[in-house]
């Protein structure tokens, strides 16, 4: 009898033992802040840490983005000299961004003359430049003729000149565009243009005084390239 309290003793004994070994597992099992990290996890730690600063040795923010830290065509010359005293006054200016706000520009306004859309060109153009324009799109309205462009494709868009008077900044963008434009009569007669694509380079000057709360660069002329 006595050997079979003895032996539940065990038994009991042993579960005991067996409910507080795992409780000291759950608790000095979990990693406390301030534990060594093993030293194959450090290494590890180690590498990617490298290749975080690795990766940002390789890019440059701008505008609140970051972006590859590519040397521009023309570093060293008096136009790169410009862009950069540009950038220093308007933090935001990047001159990739630019000339592709340009393209987008270049896109709108003409087919926004084409159109006839004065409220778009408005707010794109400097006012003497809309001026011009809306008294062109104001005779093509008193004849009743119809004006159609279709941009097939923009080739380039380079930034080609830049100044800086001051806070006024004017940046020249170089456009070769390929394109199909047409007007016709009231009859539907071509009696501009036709219905082939053709190509055109033009330069357009885009100007901002870079202390203005306007972040917008307004066109203020237009010219052939060639």
């Amino acid at each position: 009898m006595d050997n079979g309290f003895q032996f539940l003793d065990i038994i009991l004994l042993a579960a005991v033992a067996g409910f507080i070994f795992l409780r000291l597992r759950s608790v000095l099992g979990r990693r406390m802040g301030h534990e060594q990290t093993p030293p194959e996890e450090q290494k590890q730690q180690t590498i990617e840490d490298d290749k975080s600063v690795d990766s940002d040795d390789n890019v440059v923010t701008l505008d609140g983005k970051t972006k590859p830290d590519i040397e521009s065509p023309f570093a060293g010359t008096e136009l790169s000299r410009t862009l950069t005293q540009i950038r220093q006054i308007d933090k935001n200016f990047d001159q990739t961004t630019f000339a592709g706000g340009a393209q987008a520009a270049y896109e709108a306004i003409v087919v926004a003359f084409a159109r006839g859309d004065r409220s778009t060109l408005k707010e794109l153009l400097a006012d003497d430049v809309y001026e011009n324009f809306e008294t062109s799109i104001q005779d093509r309205e008193d004849q009743e003729h119809d004006m159609s462009t279709d941009i097939v494709a923009i080739h380039s868009a380079d930034i080609i000149d830049a100044t800086l008077e001051h806070k006024e900044a004017e940046v020249t963008v170089k456009f070769d565009a390929e394109m199909i434009s047409m007007t016709k009569d009231e009859d539907g007669v071509v009696v501009a243009g036709d219905p082939q694509p053709h190509r055109v380079e033009e330069l357009w000057t885009f100007a901002r005084n870079l202390k203005s709360r306007n972040p917008n660069w307004l066109l203020i002329t237009t010219r052939s390239a060639n």
